[in-house]
């Protein structure tokens, strides 16, 4: 059985999140449980009532039902106005965990048995459709209403056991949640949408990084790269550690080979400021992954119930530090999707590489490789498009009194949506790479009239060996056209899964203090 998750309001990150995405069982912490109960008295000093309708009259000026549980109800189903397409049962499981993971800080309210109710449903298989858009990042958020009127058995509909049922059927055997009216309040509040897709993408980030390296070492035998670029005193006299890592990690790649040497002329930028570019992008990768985990533990809610000022307005649901740190890491990913297709183009031009063009030892009528470095071409001109930065945007809602928001929601679809991307580009440099390096392995070279000669076999790094073969127990190689669909696809889960993200057994290079 898999070890549970334990949500304590404190240590919740990036990779726990992405593995009760998975399917982890989740569980409350008893010191988490004994905040919750401490705040849900102190809360209980003041009518229930009172947090929600003090809440409607401020946001429309009318009074809300009179009873607590009509005021429940015709809170939530105000709030489900989501459109588009359903988020991904995993994400939905991210969401309801990192909304309990802030609840778990023991500043809302919110009784124990509440998260107790949800942690059952989440058990036994129940997963909400929750439409993807809609959401400002701010205060009221329609998904997580959305998944709430599933969980209180006001309707909607939900998966279960892989089917899409009625809520009614989806919860049958299960516990439903009965709210008070603050409950109802905080478990749809804050920028929880966008942390908990920001977790997600940040766990895959994480792998893409790690591959970026690896993609780029077999890139640097392919075109016999100056190593002069991978110096550590060189990158250290600059002063950002990111670059420094990188190229340490590469240099153990590329241990013991005979393709990349120091000495030769400088290479172009693509290749000589991978350690730049790629330490630039984990610097900001670790930049959102610590601005992520501090929300991914704090009281993002409102009001907050304070053990000395009591029940307390302020502005913790604004989404705006993970929508700038989301900005910022899109931009960073989108670098990197750059770079990579920029050595794959280098790769695939024989009159740049020295090696077939294409990649394939007779073009005429083949196409060799040459349409994935165009579909590489494609997917980064799409990053750099999802690159603008949805945190400059705001428009007023709710009468003006939500007047700034943060489209923190915009901002973590959009650095999803590069982060796949920036899969698929890594994917066609790892399969460019490893067709160059089956000339290189084989001795097969081209002569400057373009015809192929025979040359001594050079030795790659023990690092790139290790990564070719994985990339050749997935693809074979190319000896004449067919349908590249099929290889791509396979790389590319393969790379997301984090199969070429596995530093130790590509070149033994431990993962550093804080990684």
């Amino acid at each position: 059985m898999q070890t549970p998750i334990v949500l304590d309001g404190q240590r919740l990150g990036p990779r726990e999140v992405a593995t009760i995405a998975a399917g982890a069982p989740v569980t409350l912490a008893p010191e988490a449980r004994a905040r919750m109960a401490r705040s849900a008295e102190q809360l209980q000093a003041r009518p229930v009532a009172d947090v929600l309708a003090s809440k409607w009259a401020w946001l429309s000026d009318h009074e809300a039902p009179s009873a607590p549980e009509d005021q429940v109800r015709a809170f939530l189903r105000g709030h489900c106005a989501g459109v588009g397409d359903p988020l991904e049962p995993s994400e939905v499981r991210a969401l309801l965990a990192c909304r309990i993971n802030v609840l778990a800080t023991g500043y809302s309210g919110v009784r124990p048995h509440i998260v107790d109710t949800l942690l059952a449903q989440l058990e036994g298989g129940l997963v909400p459709y929750v439409p993807r858009q809609g959401s400002v990042g701010a205060a009221g958020c329609p998904q997580l209403a959305h998944l709430m009127w599933v969980c209180c058995g006001f309707g909607g509909r939900a998966w279960r056991d892989g089917q899409l049922l009625d809520a009614d059927r989806a919860l049958q055997g299960l516990p439903v949640a009965h709210l008070n009216p603050k409950e109802a309040l905080s478990l749809i509040n804050g920028a929880t949408l966008t942390t908990a897709s920001a977790a997600l993408t940040l766990a895959l980030a994480e792998r893409l990084l790690d591959t970026a390296e690896v993609a780029a070492a077999m890139s640097f035998e392919v075109v016999r790269a100056d190593l002069g670029c991978l110096s550590e005193a060189a990158l250290s006299a600059r002063r950002h550690p990111g670059p420094v890592a990188v190229a340490r990690r590469m240099r153990a790649l590329l241990g013991g080979s005979s393709l990349c040497v120091s000495g030769r002329r400088p290479d172009p930028f693509s290749i000589r400021c991978t350690p730049a570019v790629l330490g630039a992008a984990r610097e900001a990768m670790d930049h959102a992954w610590a601005v992520v985990c501090r929300e991914l533990n704090g009281a993002c809610d409102n009001p907050l119930v304070l053990p000395e000022e009591g029940l307390v307005e302020a502005g913790n649901f604004h989404g705006a530090p993970v929508a700038l740190a989301l900005d910022y890491l899109k931009v960073a990913l989108t670098q990197v999707a750059s770079i990579s297709e920029r050595r794959t183009f280098r790769m695939t031009y024989g009159q740049l590489s020295g090696l077939p063009s294409f990649l394939l030892r007779s073009t005429g009528i083949n196409s060799g490789l040459m349409l994935a470095q165009y579909t590489a071409a494609s997917l980064v001109s799409e990053c750099k498009g999802l690159s603008h930065p949805a945190s400059v945007d705001s428009l007023p809602t709710v009468q003006h009194r939500e007047d700034h928001v943060s489209m923190g929601p915009i901002a973590a679809d959009a650095a999803a949506r590069v982060a796949r991307c920036l899969a698929d580009v890594l994917a066609i440099e790892l399969l460019c790479a490893a067709q160059g390096l089956d000339f290189h392995l084989a001795g097969e070279a081209v002569d400057g009239a373009g015809e192929m000669i025979e040359v001594t076999p050079s030795i790659p790094g023990r690092g790139t060996l290790c990564a070719w073969r994985a990339v050749r127990e997935r693809v074979s190689r190319w000896e004449d056209d067919r349908v590249l669909h099929p290889d791509l696809v396979a790389l590319g889960e393969a790379v997301s899964a984090g199969v070429f993200a596995g530093r130790q057994a590509f070149s033994g290079a431990p993962r550093e203090s804080g990684e």
